[in-house]
């Protein structure tokens, strides 16, 4: 019975010793959670400009007659030419759409009592290239078979490489809100010990777009053979994030 006493105040004295050491231990990570309380919170941008490797035009046609059926006709057979030339150009049929049809009354302004004057009609085409020397011949091609307007010239990117260049500029951004918080740190005696939260401002892809012809241009002249010149601009990628870094 007393080496079974014994041997119960053994055990009894390690379970103590036991509880002082998790107790030490667990004031020790108290004190270190109380100290990174104190936290810097930054933001990042990753900005990215890269040439374009994609082009897309709306190429239209419009006609305007005193009798819709005549209207329509005559549009429909101005835009089969202008679908004729551009695959006898070798742009692909999937990389051409409708983008826009329309039949509008034409009224006079000045004089509201005659009525219905006419009727317009206007049918345009989105035309995507991926070879930026082909933009102007595309354009010079859809113009000499009959279409009449165009309407916005958008320099972008193909999604597998805005998929990648969005990735760029994330890693950008993390990139600046490391060096900013790092900065910061070290102005103010302190040390980055791990991240508290981290969200995504967003990402964003800004292609570049130019104007097509005015109304007017549609009255102009047939274009004459020197080649349109297509001048490419980069497209702008952006990321954001903020950040909030534990410090000690």
């Amino acid at each position: 019975m007393k080496k079974l006493g014994t041997i119960s105040v053994i055990a009894l004295l390690v379970v103590c010793l036991a509880a002082v050491g998790c107790l030490g231990t667990s004031s020790e990570g108290d004190a270190a959670n109380a100290a990174s309380n104190t936290t810097i919170a930054v933001s990042g941008t990753g900005l990215i400009k890269v040439v374009p490797n994609k082009v897309t035009v709306n190429l239209g046609v419009e006609t305007q007659s005193e009798n819709v059926t005549d209207a329509v006709a005559q549009n429909a057979a101005r835009m089969d030419a202008v679908i004729a030339a551009l695959d006898a150009a070798g742009v692909p049929k999937d990389n051409r759409e409708t983008s826009y049809f329309r039949i509008f009354p034409v009224r006079s302004y000045e004089r509201p009592d005659e009525g219905i004057l006419g009727y317009r009609v206007t049918n345009e085409i989105t035309v995507e290239v991926q070879d930026l020397e082909k933009v102007g011949p595309v354009i010079d091609t859809a113009i000499s078979a009959g279409a009449n307007t165009v309407n916005h010239v958008v320099f972008g990117l193909t999604e597998e490489r805005e998929r990648d260049l969005r990735q760029q500029a994330l890693t950008e951004a993390c990139a600046d809100a490391r060096t900013k918080a790092d900065a910061i740190a070290s102005g103010l005696g302190l040390k980055i010990v791990g991240v508290a939260t981290v969200t995504e401002g967003g990402v964003y892809t800004y292609p570049y777009r130019a104007g097509g012809y005015d109304e007017y241009a549609k009255y102009a002249p047939a274009p004459s053979v020197v080649p349109t010149p297509i001048e490419p601009q980069d497209v702008t990628v952006s990321a954001s994030i903020q950040v909030v870094y534990r410090c000690l």
